[in-house]
C-alpha cells in the first residue's frame, strides 16, 4: 500500500494518528502560496540586433558566415525559438573570427565593423543563454508543473533528474561547444518530468501538516495532558509508537526524499543565474522565495522533532524509551 500511497496522504495518517493520540483536534493552519516562477515577458531579454549592408555581407561571401546570415535572415530565421537562436549566436561566435582571419582581403573599413560587431557578440551572448534557459517556457514548466507533488514510496529516476539538471548548467557555464541537438535533448530530459514543481507541492503539504502535528504537540506538552498526575499514562506509550514507527520511519524519509529532490533543480538554477551574471529582478525574486520557503520547510521539520521531545520532558520521559 505504501507504494500507492501519496505523500499527502502519508502526512495525513500522520497528523490523525498524533490527534488520536493526543485526544487533540486537528487545528486549522493557514494555506501556502507556492513561490510562483515569473512569467515570460518579465523574464525575456532584448539584446540588440546588429544589421550589415548588403554589399558588405557580399564580401563575405567566401566564408561559412556569409551561409550563417542567410539563415538567420530567413523567415524562421526571424522567428526562431530561443534554443536555435542560441544556436546561431554560437556558431557566429566560432565562425566571424575564423571569417577574419581567413579573408585578408576584406576592407579594412569592413574588418574594423566586424569586429565591432564580434565584440557586441561577445558582450550580449549571455542574454541569448537567458533566454534559451531561464526564460524557456520549458524550463519554466519544471517549476510550474506537478501538482501531484511524490507519492510515499515512488521509483522516480532521481539521479537521472538530477544529472539532467546538473547537465543544462553546465552547458550554460560552457555554451560555445554544446551543439543545439545536445541543448534540444537537455531540455527534453528536464520537461519530461517537472520534479521542481513536484517538490514545491511535496513542500507545502509537509509545512501544513507539521504545522497541525506541531501544535498539538506543544499544547499537550505544556499541559502535560500524558501525564496529568506526573505520572505517564498509557497514552505516553502509544505516542512514543507514533513518533518511533510513523515519524521516524516513514515520514522522516519522505521529507528527507523531498528535499533532495527540491535541491537537484534549485542548485542548478543558483549555479545558472551566478553563470549568467543577468540582473534580472525577477528571477531574483523568485531564486530569494524559493530559499525562503526551502528554510520554511527545513525548519518545520526541525521543530517537530523539538515538539516531540517537549511532549516527553514534560513527562519525565525519554522520547526514544529505555
Amino acid at each position: 500500500m505504501a507504494c500507492t500511497q501519496s505523500g499527502d496522504d502519508l502526512l495525513a495518517d500522520y497528523v490523525k494518528r498524533v490527534s488520536r493520540v493526543l485526544d487533540a483536534d486537528i487545528p486549522a493552519v493557514m494555506p501556502i502560496d507556492l513561490p510562483a516562477y515569473p512569467a515570460t515577458r518579465a523574464l525575456r531579454q532584448a539584446p540588440p540586433e546588429v544589421h550589415i549592408d548588403v554589399l558588405d555581407a557580399w564580401a563575405l561571401r567566401g566564408c561559412e558566415v556569409f551561409t550563417l546570415m542567410g539563415e538567420r535572415n530567413s523567415i524562421l530565421g526571424r522567428v526562431a525559438d530561443p534554443l536555435i537562436r542560441l544556436d546561431y549566436e554560437r556558431r557566429l561566435l566560432t565562425l566571424l573570427p575564423q571569417c577574419l582571419a581567413s579573408e585578408p582581403d576584406l576592407d579594412n573599413e569592413l574588418v574594423t565593423e566586424l569586429d565591432a560587431i564580434l565584440d557586441l557578440k561577445v558582450d550580449v551572448f549571455p542574454q541569448h543563454l537567458f533566454n534559451a534557459t531561464l526564460a524557456n517556457p520549458d524550463y519554466q514548466r519544471y517549476w510550474t508543473g506537478g501538482s501531484g507533488g511524490f507519492a510515499a514510496g515512488d521509483e522516480v529516476d532521481f539521479e537521472g533528474y538530477r544529472a539532467a539538471q546538473q547537465a543544462l548548467a553546465g552547458y550554460t557555464a560552457q555554451p560555445l561547444p554544446v551543439t543545439q541537438s545536445q541543448w534540444l535533448q537537455s531540455m527534453k530530459l528536464i520537461t519530461e518530468y517537472p520534479m521542481g514543481g513536484r517538490s514545491l507541492t511535496a513542500m507545502r503539504w509537509a509545512i501544513e501538516a507539521l504545522e497541525q502535528s506541531e501544535q498539538m504537540l506543544r499544547a499537550a506538552a505544556e499541559d502535560a495532558r500524558l501525564c496529568p498526575m506526573g505520572r505517564p499514562l498509557q497514552e505516553l506509550g502509544f505516542a512514543r509508537n507514533v513518533m518511533g514507527n510513523i515519524f521516524a520511519r516513514e515520514v522522516q524519509p519522505w521529507l528527507v526524499g523531498v528535499d533532495q529532490r527540491f535541491l537537484a533543480g534549485y542548485d542548478a538554477l543558483s549555479a545558472m543565474t551566478g553563470t549568467l551574471g543577468i540582473g534580472n529582478s525577477a528571477i531574483q525574486a523568485f531564486e530569494h522565495e524559493l530559499n525562503a520557503y526551502h528554510n520554511r520547510y527545513r525548519t518545520q521539520i526541525r521543530q517537530q522533532v523539538e515538539a516531540w521531545q517537549a511532549l516527553f520532558d514534560a513527562c519525565g520521559e525519554q522520547a526514544t524509551g529505555s
